[in-house]
């Protein structure tokens, strides 16, 4: 069933670009709204749709932007209607990784029972995130230009700092299970959301490697002693994030990235002449 849930997912993203590729860009846009916005819904109801959220079981944080791929499903729709450019560009990158990476390492189920509630809900949640963020780009709605790629890493890392401010709103009304009002940072190292309070634990050989990057004083090398969210992993994630951004820009960018070099080639020679 791991394989089947995501076989499943890249045959949705398969069948929705198959049926509306010869679409009108309208019914292109609509559809792709529908997909965010179905997502939405069952993210914001999940406490109603849920049967293991039935009987007490739900709280008010787990329909909010508590985590990485919470925050981008809240967002979606908004986006894909409102959205600049360069976010419908971060849509596209994050939300396909996102996505795709919780399907391909759900950590979480590990030992469990690939047929429960949580697991349906998990896999059709990313699911959609993965379809409704790469679909506009196969569908020509959103074309994913080079000279954005430094800008992505900068959107994460303003997306964490959502995902804080969201989670530590949520602990201070007592709305977040396993969380202490009276210690909100030991709370929130609790939750480490997206691992941005405090190096996690079972990845140690990750955690050496940020630290070739990392300055010593940002992870626990400080007079608190703590590790600074964020910015304890902020180097090494941004050179990634940006690496790979890169990458897919200038190859779906490749004609505006020629042109951009061969400008600055004849404003080199124009230099040298002069």
């Amino acid at each position: 069933m791991y394989f089947m849930y995501i076989l499943l997912a890249i045959g949705g993203f398969l069948g929705a670009f198959f049926a509306l590729r010869n679409r009108s860009e309208r019914t292109k846009r609509l559809a792709v709204v529908i997909i965010a916005s179905v997502n939405l819904a069952q993210h914001l109801l999940k406490g109603l749709i849920y049967p293991h959220y039935w009987g007490g079981h739900y709280s008010l944080h787990l329909s909010s932007a508590y985590n990485v791929c919470a925050f981008l499903i809240i967002s979606s729709p908004f986006i894909w209607l409102f959205g600049s450019k360069l976010l419908k560009n971060f849509l596209t990158y994050i939300g396909t990784i996102a996505g795709m990476i919780a399907m391909l390492v759900p950590y979480w189920f590990i030992g469990q029972s690939a047929f429960q509630s949580e697991a349906y809900r998990f896999y059709l949640c990313h699911s959609l995130l993965f379809i409704s963020s790469l679909l506009p780009a196969f569908l020509g709605l959103v074309k994913l230009e080079w000279k954005h790629f430094w800008k992505i890493g900068l959107l994460f890392f303003a997306m964490l700092g959502i995902i804080i401010v969201n989670d530590i709103f949520f602990i201070a009304i007592g709305h977040y299970p396993v969380s202490n009002p009276s210690d909100i940072y030991g709370s929130l190292r609790e939750i480490n959301p997206c691992w941005s309070i405090t190096a996690p634990s079972g990845f140690d050989s990750l955690v050496k490697i940020i630290s070739v990057f990392t300055p010593r004083f940002l992870r626990g090398g400080n007079s608190a002693g703590f590790y600074v969210p964020i910015l304890w992993y902020a180097i090494p994630m941004y050179i990634g994030i940006t690496l790979v951004a890169f990458g897919v820009c200038v190859l779906c960018d490749l004609d505006a990235f020629k042109a951009h070099l061969r400008a600055i080639k004849e404003n080199i020679s124009k230099k040298k002449n002069k």
